[in-house]
């Protein structure tokens, strides 16, 4: 066990939670990294050395900051190191190879099961969802933020009341993101800083390659005719998750066409400030809903087999 690799994972763990917790603007992408110097650790150390550096952490956060924060990196952000770092190791290779692909997938399931579980243990303790904040905390803030325009003060809190119904979407899209951004990043820092290690995750196909099943379509088309038919008075549940459905979907829709359009790019041989100039025009929401048409295209047509380029 390699005792100053360990040292530097818990200090870097440590430095991470504490930027997410105390930091404004990168705080909340420094939280989502955090199970980044743990994951490196288990693919170049092995379980021993992550498992101690783990017992180190939540030590810890448990005894300077609280059993709160110790309990949410244990069930929400320790489990995704865990499974990136056991899908990566040579051992379990031989038994059955994964894919980037179907590693990163399997990374993200067990991710969204284990943040389940973790609301269901902090609304047993707490009583209400830790990913909203508290409603007499919230009218404060907008009072102090809106409290000489009632007509906005009004429409933000509209806009806040919906958000609870829409945690399914919202909980599997930072699911995703971030186990694709701890993904990434282990992966990068091996093969840059430690080339040597064979245990490291399976390389990811390029961007522009990535697709998604096509029996993804049949389920949108299945959630718009469910929203046509239900009615929301009438049966509340069933709206909710037609929503959720629909955004997920959308969702992948959107970044099929986004690895559409930086394909076509690459297909046209773009210089690298037209493509630049190309994504930040892309990334405006007035070009989202076509974005969202182009991944429906290559989903249903393949456009990548249709398009042939020049040499």
């Amino acid at each position: 066990m390699n005792v100053k690799r360990v040292i530097h994972c818990v200090f870097l763990t440590l430095s991470l939670i504490l930027a997410g917790s105390f930091v404004p603007v990168i705080g909340f992408m420094c939280l989502m990294i955090c199970p980044v110097p743990l994951t490196v650790l288990g693919c170049l150390e092995g379980h021993k050395s992550s498992g101690i550096a783990e017992l180190l952490i939540e030590a810890t956060l448990f005894l300077a900051f609280s059993p709160s924060m110790a309990v949410y990196f244990l069930l929400g952000c320790a489990p995704v190191s865990a499974m990136i770092f056991m899908l990566s190791r040579e051992e379990f290779k031989e038994v059955k190879k994964y894919s980037g692909a179907e590693t990163l997938l399997a990374c993200a399931a067990f991710s969204l099961l284990m943040k389940v579980i973790l609301l269901v243990v902090f609304w047993l303790f707490t009583g209400r969802n830790i990913l909203f904040p508290d409603v007499t905390q919230m009218e404060l803030v907008l009072t102090q933020l809106y409290g000489d325009n009632p007509a906005l003060q009004e429409s933000v809190r509209r806009v806040l009341a919906v958000f609870p119904y829409m945690l399914p979407a919202m909980l599997v899209i930072y699911v995703g993101v971030e186990t694709y951004l701890n993904y990434s990043m282990t992966h990068s820092a091996i093969k840059k800083f430690f080339p040597s290690c064979k245990n490291f995750p399976p390389e990811l196909p390029e961007f522009k390659l990535w697709r998604f099943p096509a029996s993804l379509m049949p389920a949108l088309v299945f959630s718009l005719v469910l929203s046509y038919f239900i009615d929301a008075d009438k049966w509340f549940t069933g709206s909710v998750f037609v929503i959720n459905l629909q955004i997920i979907l959308n969702i992948f829709m959107f970044v099929q066409g986004l690895a559409l359009a930086f394909w076509l790019m690459a297909g046209f041989k773009l210089r690298r400030f037209a493509k630049i100039i190309i994504f930040v025009i892309i990334m405006f929401p007035f070009f989202w809903p076509w974005l969202i048409i182009m991944g429906m295209c290559d989903m249903v047509l393949n456009m990548r087999e249709r398009i042939k380029f020049k040499e």
